[in-house]
C-alpha cells in the first residue's frame, strides 16, 4: 500500500514538474526576440520589437539588428517614412546626386515633407551619421511640432536644458528642438549629459521613435502631455519606451556630419558660393577636414566672420592640413586651443588633452566638433576680447595677436605680419573666384 501511495505521489510530482516545465517553456517563447543581438534584457528590446512588428525597422541580411551601430542619414529617412507615411516611399528619383538605390525613394519622401534636408552643396550624404541634436530636429518636424518648438521662450528652454552638464554644447539653432524632445520625455540623456554631437545609435533611434509614436497618438487624441517645467519629473511615456536606459544602448564614437541641414539653418546664394570657394580653393588643396559649411556655421552660431576664421586657422594649422598643420590639426584643434579643462565653454566638446612641443592642448573627436569649439573660443575667449576685433571689416590683427599669441613671445611681429598677409591673400583669391568676404 505504501508502495502504491509512493508511486502515486511520485507520478503526481512528475506530472506537476512536466506541467511546470511546459508552462515555463511557453513563457520563454511568449516574447521571443526577432533579432539575436537584441535580447530581452536589452534596454531597447521592447521598442525594437514594436517597430519591427510594424515594418518600421528591420535587420541586416544576416538577421542581425546591430543596435549599437550609428544610424545613418539614409537609414533615418527610411525609418521615418516607414513610421509616418508607410503607404509611400514615393518614386526612386531624387534631387540629391549622391542618393541612389534603396534609400532614394525614402530620402525623396522625407525631403518632400520637410523632415530632412540636404547640405548647402546640394548633397544629402546618406552614409553620414545622424547626430542626437539632428534627431531632435527631424522628430520635431515629423510630429508637426516645429511651431511649438519655435514658440518656446528662452526661459522654458533653459529650464529644461540647464540640468544637463553639456547643455552649452547644443548649437543655438537646435536648442528649441532639443528642449522640446527632452520636455516631452523623448530624450532622457546619459549620466546627466545630452551628448548632442554624438551619433544616434540604431537602438537609441528605436527608443525615441517608439516614444514619439505614443506621443503622436496622444496628440491626435487631444491628450498631449504637459511640457516639462523646471524641476519637474520627466513625463512618463508608457509602453515600449519605458525600459530604463540612457536613450538606448552604449554610445559610439562621435562622427557628426552635423551640417546646417538639420539645425534649421539656410544659406543664401552668396553664402553657398562662398562655401564652395572655401572648399575648392582652400580646404581641398590642403586635404583639410574643415569645410566651408563649418565656417558658415561658426559665422551663424558665434558671429565670427568667415575671413577672420580662415586667417587664424591658416596661421595656426595651415587650414587644418593634416601634415602642414601638424598634430593639432590631426586632432581637430584648428585654432590651437590651450587646455583649460572641460568646464570651459569649449572644453565640454573636447575628448581630452594632448601634449605637443611640451604644452597641453585640447583635442576634439571630429572636425565639426573642433570647429564648433574654435568658434566658441573666438566668441567668448579672453573675456570676449577677440569678438569686436574679429567682427570688424578690417580686423586689428596686432591687437588680436597681442593676447592670442602673446606680445612678449618670440616671433610676435612675424606672426602679426603673417596674419595681415593671409588676409590680403584670401581677399584676392576670393575676388578671382567671383565672391567676397
Amino acid at each position: 500500500m505504501r508502495r502504491i501511495k509512493s508511486l502515486v505521489v511520485t507520478t503526481t510530482l512528475l506530472m506537476a514538474a512536466l506541467l511546470l516545465a511546459c508552462i515555463a517553456a511557453e513563457a520563454a517563447l511568449a516574447h521571443p526576440s526577432t533579432f539575436p543581438d537584441v535580447p530581452e534584457s536589452h534596454p531597447a528590446h521592447d521598442a525594437i520589437e514594436l517597430l519591427a512588428a510594424r515594418g518600421i525597422v528591420g535587420g541586416t541580411a544576416s538577421g542581425l539588428f546591430l543596435p549599437d551601430d550609428a544610424l545613418t542619414r539614409g537609414q533615418a529617412a527610411k525609418m521615418l517614412v516607414n513610421w509616418r507615411v508607410p503607404q509611400a516611399p514615393g518614386t526612386p528619383e531624387t534631387i540629391f546626386p549622391d542618393v541612389e538605390g534603396t534609400f532614394a525613394p525614402f530620402v525623396t519622401s522625407a525631403s518632400a515633407v520637410g523632415w530632412m534636408k540636404g547640405y548647402p552643396d546640394g548633397t544629402f550624404r546618406p552614409d553620414l551619421s545622424l547626430t542626437r541634436e539632428q534627431m531632435a530636429a527631424v522628430v520635431v518636424r515629423s510630429l508637426g511640432l516645429e511651431a511649438k518648438a519655435r514658440g518656446l521662450t528662452e526661459g522654458e528652454i533653459d529650464s529644461v536644458l540647464h540640468r544637463f552638464a553639456d547643455e552649452g554644447s547644443v548649437t543655438v539653432s537646435s536648442r528649441p528642438s532639443v528642449a522640446l524632445v527632452v520636455g516631452y520625455g523623448l530624450f532622457t540623456g546619459n549620466a546627466g549629459r545630452l551628448n548632442p554631437w554624438d551619433p544616434m545609435t540604431r537602438a537609441q533611434f528605436s527608443l525615441v521613435l517608439a516614444r514619439a509614436d505614443e506621443l503622436a497618438e496622444r496628440i491626435a487624441a487631444g491628450m498631449a502631455p504637459a511640457f516639462l517645467a523646471d524641476d519637474a519629473d520627466p513625463p512618463v511615456v508608457s509602453g515600449a519606451g519605458t525600459r530604463p536606459g540612457p536613450d538606448g544602448a552604449a554610445e559610439t564614437p562621435i562622427d557628426t556630419g552635423s551640417g546646417a541641414d538639420d539645425t534649421g539653418s539656410s544659406y543664401t546664394g552668396e553664402q553657398l558660393a562662398l562655401a564652395a570657394f572655401m572648399d575648392e580653393a582652400l580646404f581641398k588643396p590642403h586635404r583639410s577636414a574643415v569645410t566651408g559649411e563649418m565656417v558658415l556655421q561658426n559665422a551663424e552660431w558665434y558671429g565670427i566672420p568667415p575671413l577672420s576664421q580662415l586667417v587664424i586657422m591658416a596661421a595656426e594649422t595651415s587650414l587644418g592640413d593634416p601634415q602642414l598643420g601638424g598634430t593639432l590639426a590631426r586632432r581637430n584643434n584648428f585654432g590651437c586651443l590651450r587646455y583649460h579643462g572641460a568646464d570651459t565653454p569649449w572644453g565640454v566638446l573636447s575628448d581630452g588633452c594632448i601634449w605637443v612641443a611640451g604644452n597641453d592642448w585640447y583635442s576634439f573627436p571630429t572636425a565639426d566638433v573642433g570647429m564648433a569649439a574654435f568658434g566658441r573660443y573666438l566668441k567668448v575667449g579672453a573675456g570676449g576680447f577677440y569678438l569686436p576685433l574679429l567682427t570688424s571689416s578690417n580686423p586689428d590683427w596686432e591687437r588680436f595677436a597681442a593676447v592670442y599669441y602673446g606680445s612678449g613671445v618670440s616671433g610676435f611681429s612675424n606672426y602679426v605680419s603673417r596674419l595681415y598677409s593671409l588676409e590680403r591673400s584670401f581677399r584676392a583669391s576670393a575676388a578671382r573666384y567671383g565672391v567676397s568676404f
